[in-house]
């Protein structure tokens, strides 16, 4: 979760946070005149936006592409150690 993927989830998730804080305070605070009608368009159209960026995303083949074609290791070491057992147990 360090790599582009883990940013791009991180930022979803802040997305969808700050979007969550938004409804709640328009929910809390609606009867005031602090909060804004407009709140819950924003939220809709960030929410919706964010819809069709995930949405885009798990369209995308390139990013599976690990999945499908595999992963190529190694395993390495001493005689006797299970490596076999290792690779048999995988």
């Amino acid at each position: 979760m360090e790599g582009d993927l883990g940013r791009l989830y991180q930022r979803w998730s802040h997305t969808l946070t700050q979007a969550l804080a938004h409804l709640e305070a328009y929910i809390d605070f609606s009867e005031d005149d602090n909060v804004e009608e407009e709140v819950l368009c924003r939220v809709d159209g960030t929410v919706r936006a964010l819809e069709r960026e995930i949405r885009g995303h798990l369209r995308d083949g390139r990013r599976g592409e690990l999945l499908r074609g595999g992963v190529r290791a190694v395993i390495a070491g001493p005689p006797n150690v299970g490596k076999s057992s290792l690779l048999n147990l995988l």
